[in-house]
């Protein structure tokens, strides 16, 4: 015989159905929604003239209280749909339905991001700020003492992204019909008795992989990263824990290699991983016992602690242990006359983290661009922090990201960082928003290059103080030039077959040892004054000719001098004087000739020697 109760129905505040009949149903689950219907005749709010649901479609949106024995069980819900069947009873039947008061984050899709050491729990009251606090009551226990690498909900409800993170991390989530609940809370205690307030029970094992390890790279400091499931225990202590979780163990002993490519540095490095591997083997050991039953016990809710005991067959002063558990899911029915019943499930008490755990939910996003907020990476690694448009509204931006570069390397590579508030693309890695890397910058009506043109002829690299490397493509006037702001430039000028150096002030060229100059035509060089010096020896050479052209004076000092001519030396000037302490003039071969036009003045101090 089902137990008899007292429900009470509540909607908008004003008491409903007080005097007719109903069906009520209530089912709650770990990790989603709660929801409810209440079935009734369409008479009872339509009267026996109304055809339709004139009246219960004013019930849509509003909020319903469901309280059972002053309180024994209570629960808060929204109705959201208002439906009526024809073809049940004389009138038909009218069924309205709704979920819990979680239902508002469904309806509220968000694009939000916090950065690296945010903690789970900030994250958990973030999500549920500007939301009515009369409908929707939230509470956050243990289980999220987690601090989070770079974190981002995009395109995502506020109620699919908590369910999401809490499936990532491992952490409980449920509607116990008052309050929503994120991380276990201060659950309640029950006990029942087989035969008794329990009236089935059922329990089943199934046996799970538990022998994994996820590898991983941090790419930031370059190490690798390694955690094993051996490293983690289930801590049930149900009856049959360790028989399950040792046949699991031999059956599937193959060691499962997970490759896991969301970690991001310092907050999800080796820490990171090993949260990751706990959460993956003790979600699958949760899978492990599940207990089911159906119980008059009415307060009992998701999140709850059932200890089920059963009366011996053999002696019926006796109590059996059937198992400590946690709910993890439980459907109340009941109608207006207080039969009551309801069906429940469980894992065993103490489990860690929920059955529904998957550690490879992430969020999904399409490449996109934004700005540079920052480029002054402080460990030099040539990153930057971007900020998307979604992000301006709040102040955030991206964490240090990777510029893609096609070539890099120690001490080597291409090194191009964008300006603050530039435009750049960034995309991706598998489509994760929390792995964003710069793919490449970009022009906007506000920044342009500078040098477009019609045909695209020009290739440049500019710089921010106006450095140039310039690749002109101009049928005739084919060029590639390197000058900066100021115009000192090199200049190779395809089509001239000629190369340019211009400087506004000095051109030096150094060499530790030899500099070469080579032209098959003429050399040039062209200056107000010009000095050659060399530490040692100075050699000219001409294949012909030799003309030196002096405006002035040329004077030559040297501490020797040897002058050879093969064929014949001209001296001719105006007046010509050699001054030394002796002269020796000496014709070897032939004659030695001196002419005057006028004079020949021979003197000497002492004696003059003709023969």
């Amino acid at each position: 015989m089902p137990k008899m109760i007292t429900p009470v129905l509540i909607i908008d505040g004003e008491r409903f159905l007080p005097k007719s009949g109903y069906k009520v149903s209530i089912e709650q689950s770990m990790g989603t929604h709660s929801s409810f219907s209440v079935v009734f005749q369409t008479n009872a709010t339509e009267g026996y003239s109304g055809t339709l649901m004139n009246n219960s479609i004013n019930y849509s949106g509003k909020k319903i209280s469901i309280g059972v024995n002053d309180g024994e069980l209570e629960y808060v819900g929204i109705i959201t749909s208002v439906a009526l069947q024809k073809g049940i009873g004389a009138s038909g039947a009218i069924v309205l339905s709704g979920q819990g008061a979680s239902i508002l984050l469904s309806r509220s899709v968000q694009c939000f991001s916090y950065e690296e050491g945010s903690s789970f729990s900030q994250v958990v009251s973030d999500t549920f700020n500007g939301h009515s606090t009369d409908l929707l009551k939230m509470e956050i226990g243990s289980g999220t003492n987690i601090r989070l690498p770079y974190t981002v909900q995009y395109n995502e409800s506020d109620f699919s992204f908590l369910q999401r993170m809490c499936a990532r991390y491992g952490v409980w989530m449920y509607d116990n019909g008052r309050t929503f609940c994120v991380g276990r809370t201060g659950d309640k205690q029950f006990s029942g008795v087989y035969g008794q307030d329990i009236q089935t029970f059922g329990l089943s094992t199934t046996l799970q992989s538990q022998n994994s390890g996820f590898t991983s790279k941090d790419w930031v400091n370059d190490s690798d990263l390694e955690s094993v499931s051996s490293s983690y225990n289930a801590q049930s202590g149900h009856m049959y824990a360790g028989h399950v979780k040792n046949e699991s163990e031999g059956l599937f002993a193959k060691k499962e290699n997970y490759s896991w490519n969301h970690n991001q540095n310092e907050y999800s490095g080796q820490q990171g991983l090993d949260h990751v591997a706990k959460v993956d083997t003790l979600s699958k050991a949760a899978n492990m016992i599940i207990a089911n039953g159906s119980s008059e016990i009415v307060g009992l809710r998701v999140g709850d602690n059932l200890t089920i005991e059963g009366v011996s067959f053999s002696d019926k002063t006796r109590r059996d242990a059937f198992g400590s558990y946690m709910v993890t899911k439980v459907a109340h029915r009941f109608d207006h006359s207080g039969n009551y019943e309801n069906h429940f499930e469980g894992v065993p008490e103490g489990t860690e983290h929920p059955h529904y755990s998957a550690v490879f939910a992430t969020p999904s996003a399409e490449e996109q661009r934004g700005v540079v907020l920052d480029n002054n990476d402080p460990d030099g690694l040539g990153r930057v922090k971007v900020q998307f448009g979604w992000q301006r509204r709040m102040g955030t931006s991206t964490p240090w990201i990777k510029m893609n570069t096609p070539y890099g390397g120690n001490g080597k590579g291409f090194y191009f960082i964008p300006e603050l508030d530039e435009e750049v693309l960034v995309g991706f890695e598998n489509n994760n928003p929390e792995k964003p890397y710069v793919l490449s910058a970009g022009f906007n009506s506000s920044a342009k290059s500078g040098v477009a043109d019609a045909d695209n002829n020009i290739k440049a690299i500019m710089t921010r103080s106006g450095h140039i490397i310039e690749l002109n493509d101009t049928d005739g006037g084919e060029m590639i030039t390197i000058k900066d702001k100021n115009e000192n430039l090199f200049s190779i000028n395809t089509s001239a077959n000629n190369i340019i150096i211009h400087a506004n002030n000095d051109v030096s060229i150094n060499a530790e040892n030899n500099v070469s100059v080579s032209a098959k035509e003429s050399m040039l060089l062209n200056a107000k004054n010009i000095t050659i010096s060399a530490e040692e020896n100075i050699n000219i050479t001409a294949g012909k000719d030799f003309t030196n052209s002096v405006g002035e004076n040329l004077n030559i000092m040297t501490k020797n001098k040897n002058l050879i001519v093969q064929e014949n030396l001209m001296i001719d000037a105006k007046v010509s004087e050699t001054v030394a302490d002796e002269i020796t003039l000496d014709s070897k071969d032939q004659n030695l000739t001196l002419a005057s036009g006028k004079t020949v003045d021979i003197q000497s101090k002492e004696k003059v020697k003709l023969f």
